[in-house]
């Protein structure tokens, strides 16, 4: 019998590799519709667990060894490790005393019978609500995602699906918020501090800023700084929540389109960061006018060369948009976007003078320009 031409391993990997990452992705939504790790603050076997959750008991244990192999549950075999266990439990559970079944050691007749399961360290810190680094709004976007992806070929028949720009930044200012918790805030703060003297700032505006966390750390380097965030009307209904949980009374909002209003003025600062909007010349102007002599404009985007080389990304990025937005071929870019590097070296032109450009370990990169006369 003859033998294809073409080797087969190439095809069988990419088709199996692709199914594993499906399978992958749909074992951790399950595990968090669920409440699988809610529930897990506590160890159960997966026998207690299945009846508490209302599953099949034949299928969780496969479930549960499923997430203990990709890291998200610790397994622990019956009258093992019983003091590293208990003291796991007290310090996940610690300051907490919520009410309901989630989260509570087995009643009378859930006695737990083999292997318990307990939610890692890395669970713990991203995927339980009490954490501070809860990914919930991440991951319930992602999976938004893959459902859009679900869909792929009805869209590519009918195009993009539109989306409402309310709802949407409601739930991406969220996620976005999560993601810059997680080390990109903290990252990024200490770049800027490291190439701006904020001695003398007094006024800066966060342009394109959602969740406004950036400026709310930076108002903290300088107590007499006033920052301002600029964006969508519904998205500053949400900065305003930050804001107050923050008690970052020295940060206020400042609702508006950038494309069409105008930013104000007198800043000595003003930063943008992965602002889609961020690679438009029309706004280059607006920004160098509304700086103070001497001020500085601070930009961090992904390169279009680190675009370029992901399709789909590009196909992600416009598989889906606002009924009054035009996209660009690349992804994070508009219609009337330029290429990253084209969009610096127009700076200039505006009396913006790049003083420092770094290439961070995400692959983005910061620019710095100050404003001359």
């Amino acid at each position: 019998m003859q033998k294809p031409l073409v080797d087969a391993d190439r095809f069988f990997k990419l088709v199996d590799s692709s199914v594993q990452g499906l399978r992958e992705c749909k074992l951790i939504a399950a595990a968090f519709e669920l409440g699988v790790f809610e529930a897990l603050k506590v160890p159960l076997s997966a026998g207690v667990l299945a009846k508490k959750l209302g599953c099949d008991p034949v299928l969780m244990p496969h479930f549960c060894e499923s997430l203990h192999n990709l890291g998200f549950l610790d397994r622990f075999e019956e009258g093992a490790h019983e003091e590293e266990e208990n003291a796991q439990m007290e310090e996940k559970n610690e300051g907490e005393s919520e009410a309901g079944s989630e989260g509570k050691n087995p009643g009378p007749g859930e006695k737990n019978v083999g292997a318990v399961y307990l939610v890692s360290e890395l669970s713990a810190t991203y995927l339980l609500e009490s954490s501070p680094f809860s990914q919930q709004h991440y991951l319930a976007e992602r999976l938004r995602n893959v459902e859009l992806w679900v869909r792929l070929p009805q869209i590519m028949k009918s195009g993009p699906e539109i989306v409402e720009k309310g709802p949407f930044f409601g739930e991406v200012v969220q996620c976005m918020a999560e993601n810059a918790r997680c080390g990109l805030l903290q990252e990024t703060v200490r770049v800027v501090q490291e190439n701006v003297d904020f001695t003398n700032v007094k006024k800066l505006l966060d342009l394109g800023g959602g969740h406004g966390l950036y400026a709310i750390a930076f108002a903290k380097l300088n107590e007499n700084l006033q920052a301002f965030v600029f964006d969508l009307p519904p998205v500053t209904q949400k900065t305003k929540d930050f804001i107050e949980k923050y008690g970052a009374s020295r940060v206020d909002i400042i609702p508006g389109d950038f494309f069409n209003d105008e930013i104000g003025g007198g800043y000595d600062v003003i930063f943008s960061s992965f602002n889609p909007g961020g690679k438009v010349p029309s706004l280059i102007p607006k920004i160098s006018e509304a700086l103070t002599s001497g001020g500085v404009f601070v930009t961090r985007q992904v390169p279009d060369e680190k675009m370029k080389s992901s399709p789909l990304l590009s196909l992600d990025w416009n598989l889906w948009t606002f009924e009054d937005v035009k996209k660009g071929g690349s992804g994070y870019s508009f219609e009337n976007s330029v290429p990253f590097t084209e969009y610096i070296e127009m700076l200039g032109s505006y009396g913006l003078e790049v003083f420092r450009a770094l290439d961070m370990k995400d692959g983005s990169r910061i620019v710095f320009a100050w404003k001359v006369d």
